[in-house]
């Protein structure tokens, strides 16, 4: 980078003070434009690499695009305007084409839905109750001992870097298929994630109402309890219920590897039926994450209060 130097030999102490600093400028510029056309070729550089790497052409795009909605046109019911709202009849089935029909297994799909949204909400929980313990150690002004912080940070990073589907594939080895598998590969992977962002939020607080504590004589913990706690409650509060939105989508995921909830079920129709049952199921599936996705999110701007968002 460029330095002005107005008494240098090659300067000279006569040169005007408004040509120094005009030269300063201008290579201040030079700098700066060479800085920016550098990072601009290694991005395209990097941009060109991940594209051919991964196989991202224009070609590949027309050609597998038709190939999604062909799937969904397998996997479409059939439904007949003439039945479509039909009961069952003598024989206890619904017709083909009614709505019955489609949904023929709706109370299951319906409890397996319940089972998901309470794996969700049983891991939200353990893994908020973690993570707040863990983010007052790893916060670099609430930590005791800096190796403590250290220590810390890193279990966190390993609990959210591992996906929840690769915990579950451990835990239904240990446990079992079921859906405890489930809650504790959520409960891991939501603990690194809320600590991390627990522990941001704890270091953006105000240290004044720690020291206050500290000056007579509170504990660490009594410094935290109440120096430092009711500061960041609210937010603490909005991130949990934030992750508790993630949560039930990836209780929905980790079914997939026998972890219990409707992504079993759904991984089991896919696999075996590739019918108007996955389309069912998804249905279900992506109407439950909406509703809870809205709810939580009026809780949430409650929580944090409307005038933020303005």
């Amino acid at each position: 980078m460029a330095s002005i130097t107005t008494n240098g030999p090659d300067n000279g102490a006569d040169r005007d003070p408004v040509s120094v600093f005009e030269g300063h400028r201008a290579q201040m510029i030079r700098d700066r434009m060479v800085i920016n056309v550098t990072l601009g070729v290694l991005f395209v550089a990097f941009l060109a690499w991940s594209v051919w790497i991964s196989r991202f052409t224009p070609d590949r795009l027309a050609t597998g695009i038709p190939r999604i909605f062909e799937y969904f046109g397998t996997v479409m019911p059939a439904l007949q305007w003439d039945v479509l709202f039909d009961a069952r009849n003598e024989a206890g089935r619904f017709p083909a084409g009614s709505i019955g029909y489609w949904y023929n297994d709706f109370w299951k799909y319906l409890r397996l839905i319940w089972e998901t949204i309470l794996m969700a909400l049983t891991a939200t929980i353990l893994g908020t109750g973690l993570a707040v313990v863990l983010s007052f150690l790893a916060a670099r002004n609430c930590t005791p001992y800096p190796w403590v912080g250290a220590l810390a940070r890193r279990f966190l990073e390993f609990c959210r870097g591992v996906p929840e589907i690769l915990f579950a594939l451990i835990l239904v080895f240990a446990v079992g298929i079921g859906p405890l598998a489930g809650v504790l590969a959520i409960t891991i992977h939501a603990t690194g994630a809320l600590g991390k962002l627990f522990s941001e939020v704890n270091e953006n607080a105000s240290m004044r109402p720690v020291d206050g504590m500290k000056a007579v004589g509170g504990s660490w913990f009594e410094q935290m309890r109440y120096g430092i706690l009711p500061q960041v409650l609210p937010n603490f509060t909005s991130y949990a219920l934030w992750r508790f939105e993630i949560n039930v989508r990836a209780s929905a995921v980790v079914g997939f590897v026998g972890a219990g909830g409707i992504g079993a079920e759904l991984s089991h129709t896919i696999s075996f039926y590739s019918d108007d049952r996955v389309t069912a199921v998804l249905l279900l599936v992506v109407l439950t994450v909406t509703i809870i996705d809205l709810l939580s999110e009026r809780a949430r701007h409650a929580l944090i209060g409307k005038e933020s968002l303005k």
